[in-house]
């Protein structure tokens, strides 16, 4: 009696294509995570930078606390040249107004603005002073579900694909 082999031909060829799908869906899910990372790190590096300009207008703010009054203003109404009298020494409402336009000048400027389409905007009720920064935000309106950029930003001043930091502190 003979026994007669039968041999499977194309076996391990179907199990190496079914890896390689398997190891396919894989790559891509690890490339999403990455793409996600650098957006989510991109965005914590934008509301740093906007953190960041808050404290320094803040801390401007305390150092010329006699004309508080002066340092309300909006970016987009536009901001008064910065007076030439730091060699001579300036009035109080001179710095006030140095120090808003070099502080504005930081959404402006052409070479590389902090913010994408940046703005400043600040208001003062009685002692407490609050800085609205706004940004476009690039991944707001995408559909993605993130928190609402304009949750701390007064209806005022609130638009459509805009972000918001704010701070309030007593001066």
């Amino acid at each position: 009696m003979t026994k007669m082999r039968t041999q499977q031909k194309g076996f391990t060829l179907l199990e190496v294509l079914i890896a390689m799908v398997v190891l396919s869906i894989g790559l891509l899910g690890v490339a999403g995570m990455q793409a996600n990372s650098l957006r989510n790190n991109h965005n914590a590096f934008i509301k740093t930078q906007a953190s960041n300009l808050a404290a320094d207008l803040a801390d401007r703010m305390r150092a010329n606390k006699s004309v508080k009054d002066n340092y309300v203003f909006d970016t987009d109404d536009g901001v008064t040249a910065a007076p030439t009298c730091i060699s001579t020494g300036c009035t109080p409402a001179q710095m006030a107004t140095y120090d808003i336009a070099m502080w504005s000048d930081q959404f402006t400027r052409d070479e590389k603005p902090i913010l994408p389409d940046g703005r400043g905007v600040t208001s003062i009720n009685g002692n407490t002073v609050t800085i609205n920064i706004l940004w476009t935000d690039l991944q707001y309106g995408t559909g993605q579900t993130i928190d609402d950029p304009n949750a701390n930003c007064p209806d005022t001043i609130k638009a459509a694909n805009t972000a918001c930091f704010s701070m309030s502190f007593n001066l």
